[in-house]
């Protein structure tokens, strides 16, 4: 499961363009964890750019402290798991912007090795739903958001342990997936792995798995470079577990507005979305 992303473009990069506006000042943020807060475009507002906490809390919990792991919404069972059902047949969707994710390969168990993915684009959406948790004694407002996943394509699976990765949206499916009035199978129809030819990866520190806290904050942007691959273990059966297979590099060109895009014949050229 997906628990770590970041967003660390400038702010000019992201709002370029776009008719959404920022609220509050921003921060790049190389390792946004598990409660820790992201940047959303909501259904309900989708010219605003909020901040949220990355775990769904329902409106329901008992409190901030719920105990399920939501953090991540199966597509597939969202219409049925109590924590999300409610927030989906609300239309409570939001996307999550991002410029990467994290991975973490289990060589072992005592060896895991974080991977970043990336897009052809800067910056790119993640569909999510979101839900408010009220604070029954203060009566204070908590927003949180879960990523949707499905299953994945071949240059995150082959990293991730239960072949999973979360739903990146294409320029088109930004609209859908923000308006209230799409259909559910229309929906549905955006949760696909996206493809391998508009995504690469690449090792980093594993400096990325420590937790971050207010005294001793994991936030440094060193977090997002790439380091070399270590060694693999070897046993009596040969390695542990065979180096995942380098992505080919792919060529690439500039748009009219420095944006890099993939040479693919079969694609059509990018157009304007919510994200340039």
């Amino acid at each position: 499961m997906c628990a770590r992303y970041s967003l660390t473009a400038e702010e000019k990069e992201f709002l370029k363009g776009n008719k959404y506006t920022l609220q509050g000042t921003y921060t790049p943020d190389p390792n946004i964890a598990v409660t820790d807060v992201g940047l959303v475009m909501t259904s309900d507002e989708p010219d605003i750019v909020q901040r949220m906490h990355f775990k769904l809390i329902p409106y329901f919990a008992d409190g901030l402290d719920y105990p399920a792991a939501t953090f991540n919404a199966r597509y597939e069972s969202i219409t049925e798991k109590d924590s999300f059902k409610d927030a989906w047949a609300w239309g409570q969707r939001c996307i999550i912007l991002a410029d990467g994710f994290t991975e973490v390969e289990e060589v072992s168990d005592a060896d895991k090795r974080p991977w970043r993915f990336v897009t052809e684009r800067k910056t790119f959406g993640i569909a999510g739903i979101w839900d408010k948790w009220e604070d029954p004694e203060t009566g204070e407002a908590y927003y949180s958001f879960a990523m949707l996943t499905c299953e994945a394509n071949q240059i995150v699976g082959e990293i991730h342990p239960q072949n999973r990765m979360v739903v990146i949206l294409s320029l088109a499916g930004e609209d859908i997936w923000l308006n209230k009035q799409s259909k559910e199978e229309d929906l549905f129809a955006l949760c696909k792995p996206y493809p391998d030819q508009l995504m690469n990866r690449y090792r980093v520190s594993k400096k990325n798995l420590a937790v971050s806290t207010k005294k001793k904050p994991n936030k440094d942007l060193s977090l997002i470079k790439a380091v070399e691959d270590e060694p693999r273990q070897e046993s009596m059966f040969g390695f542990d577990k065979p180096a995942p297979k380098k992505p080919e590099p792919k060529p690439t060109t500039w748009n009219s507005q420095g944006a890099k895009k993939v040479k693919n014949p079969k694609q059509k050229p990018d157009e304007p979305g919510l994200f340039g």
